[in-house]
């Protein structure tokens, strides 16, 4: 499916290597995701979102255009993002899942105003990747004073 949200760590002992999920490009599509429950991307939302593409592309040697091509795509096919959830829930510390929390917040508040469907995805996410209400709320708070 996203072969770039996927790292396969290098052991030449296995003919069968483990795959892991990449933590940073997740953050990206589930941002995605955020920005466009309210009907619309505001360019100050895509620019956020780019801004992330291309720091953590960079990081893993990935075209940061083509990053977001396949998470356009995704979201556009996709029907559900609980894929992500799982991986994220097998996979990731509590810290990662609260950064991931905090930058959907930061993508949300980049157009100055919080859509309902924005706030009510993020909380839906939170919830599910088991992170608790008031950490949630104090992350929003953060991200609408900044």
């Amino acid at each position: 499916m996203f072969n770039f949200f996927k790292k396969v760590p290098v052991d030449n002992s296995k003919a069968d290597t483990a795959v892991e999920f990449n933590f940073e490009l997740v953050g990206c599509a589930l941002a995605y995701e955020v920005a466009k429950a309210d009907g619309a991307i505001d360019v100050n939302e895509l620019n956020k979102i780019k801004t992330e593409i291309e720091n953590k592309s960079n990081e893993l040697g990935l075209n940061s255009e083509d990053v977001l091509l396949t998470i356009e795509k995704q979201s556009n096919e996709s029907i559900s993002f609980n894929d992500f959830i799982n991986q994220i829930n097998d996979n990731f510390s509590q810290g990662q899942k609260i950064q991931m929390i905090e930058f959907l917040w930061q993508t949300a508040y980049a157009d100055n105003i919080l859509d309902v469907d924005e706030e009510r995805l993020i909380r839906r996410i939170a919830d599910m990747i088991r992170i608790k209400d008031m950490k949630v709320l104090k992350l929003k708070d953060q991200a609408k004073n900044k």
